[in-house]
């Protein structure tokens, strides 16, 4: 039986695999709910007519949703330097480590494979669900 929770509290990655002491990242992927209410603070639209035809002119604040979004995804650190100074994990902090190509790098690589984990697990669990099915392909019967 697998067993599921909707905790999305975090996965910690150091820099060196195993080892906390070598300094390290907490991570969480971005759940679509939380995407949803990143998009809606940082997106507008407005009804436009041109030339009578209506259409509607989407604006999006990227500069927010960047922050948002990595403020989200990035729980906690330890041992994180930057510029040779320790830094807190603030939500200033986060944005200004995100301005780091190397910071952003290991981010994106320790998030694919976060997902990666995420997948695996899926897949296990429809395998699984194959197995004890009854025949059905509507999962609700």
């Amino acid at each position: 039986m697998l067993n599921f929770d909707n905790k999305n509290e975090g996965k910690w990655f150091y820099a060196v695999d195993g080892d906390e002491k070598s300094g390290g990242v907490c991570l969480r992927v971005l759940s679509p709910e939380k995407y949803q209410e990143i998009q809606k603070l940082t997106t507008k639209t407005k009804k436009k007519v041109k030339r009578g035809v209506a259409y509607d002119e989407v604006t999006t604040n990227e500069r927010l949703e960047s922050k948002l979004r990595w403020n989200y995804c990035i729980v906690n650190w330890t041992d994180i330097q930057l510029n040779g100074e320790p830094v807190e994990c603030t939500k200033e902090n986060k944005v200004e480590l995100c301005k780091s190509v190397q910071f952003l790098s290991w981010i994106a690589d320790c998030l694919e494979k976060l997902t990666e984990e995420n997948n695996v697990l899926e897949e296990a669990r429809l395998k699984n669900s194959e197995g004890s099915s009854n025949g059905s392909v509507d999962p609700t019967e």
